[in-house]
């Protein structure tokens, strides 16, 4: 009886395990891996930036609207770049290439500390990025 409850049990856990694997995780816990390692470089650890060329996100995500985060962690931004004093005004590269799951879990991290903290899910992530193809 009791290898019987012992099978049970593991074969519960690795049944939960696999769950959690299938299920995407898009949260900012997720999010604050992807932003140490993509963002913090330019943005730094703490969203403090160095302006003018790297912007401060502590200020951007309170101005910002999640799904224009969306769009920007996605394409980047596109402005001039130039010299600021004798300094190359970097341009943000386009993270496309990241998983909506990704996006969404860098967009929640940077909403979770520094925005209004509003949530983003894979789907708004999804839709963004189906409109930004669109062709009119």
């Amino acid at each position: 009886m009791r290898k019987l409850i012992f099978l049970t049990t593991v074969l519960v856990a690795a049944c939960q395990t696999q769950a959690e694997v299938d299920t995407p995780d898009y949260s900012a816990v997720r999010g604050e891996h992807i932003f140490a390692k993509h963002c913090a470089t330019c943005h730094g650890a703490s969203g403090e930036g160095i302006e003018p060329w790297y912007p401060s996100l502590q200020r951007l995500a309170a101005l910002r609207e999640p799904n224009d985060m969306i769009e920007t962690v996605i394409t980047g931004r596109f402005r001039r770049g130039g010299e600021i004093n004798g300094h190359t005004i970097p341009i943000m590269p386009a993270w496309g290439q990241l998983s909506d799951a990704d996006v969404a879990g860098i967009v929640n991290y940077i909403q979770q500390n520094w925005g209004d903290g509003g949530e983003v899910s894979i789907q708004d992530v999804s839709a963004t990025r189906a409109q930004l193809w669109e062709l009119d």
